[in-house]
């Protein structure tokens, strides 16, 4: 049996290599190598844009690397009325807790700019990291309980400050253009 390798010429795998070293940087690749991920090319692709953007996007998806979740984010109906939400299910399997974060791309979020959607999903990564935070919270009554007592409401919603002004940092990066991207531009336009 032969490698398919060996049917290269050296010359063209060596030029494969340094086509690769000399191409730009990899982005963030978060969806693949960290503890937030999606079956959703959309999604995957906003979550890398997230993190390449956004510093405190990145940060909240290195926060919830650093805990003993993974957390999915999908697209999805949430009940209630809201159009993103942390699902109060959570799963434990080999040490971990799963959470999943549910993204209605089809409905009123269809209609806002990329952006938009980006600071959603960070203002629910935050959710992820509070329940994340407290390794108590390992069934959905637990997870019900500190909500009810962390953010309770008149409603069967829940929301916390934390989470809103999240939401909020993510948005005014993306869209006042204090990312690393917009520096990179602006240090290249400036030689």
């Amino acid at each position: 049996m032969t490698r398919a390798w060996s049917r290269v010429p050296w010359l063209g795998v060596w030029g494969a290599i340094a086509l690769a070293l000399a191409s730009p940087p990899v982005r963030a690749q978060t969806a693949g190598v960290s503890g937030v991920r999606s079956t959703s090319a959309a999604i995957r692709e906003m979550l890398d844009d997230g993190a390449w953007e956004s510093p405190t996007f990145r940060d909240l998806v290195r926060a919830i690397a650093s805990h003993d979740g993974i957390v999915y984010v999908e697209d999805g109906l949430c009940r209630h009325g809201v159009h993103s939400c942390l699902l109060l299910n959570v799963t434990q399997a080999s040490g971990f807790r799963f959470l999943k974060i549910l993204v209605d791309l089809e409905g009123v979020l269809a209609h806002r700019k990329r952006q938009d959607v980006i600071a959603t999903i960070g203002h629910e990564l935050w959710h992820a990291i509070e329940v994340l935070g407290d390794r108590t919270l390992t069934s959905p009554s637990a997870i019900f309980q500190f909500y009810g007592r962390e953010a309770a409401t008149n409603n069967s919603t829940f929301e916390t400050r934390a989470a809103i002004a999240a939401g909020q940092r993510v948005q005014d990066e993306l869209k006042h253009g204090v990312t690393f991207v917009w520096q990179q531009v602006a240090l290249d336009v400036g030689r």
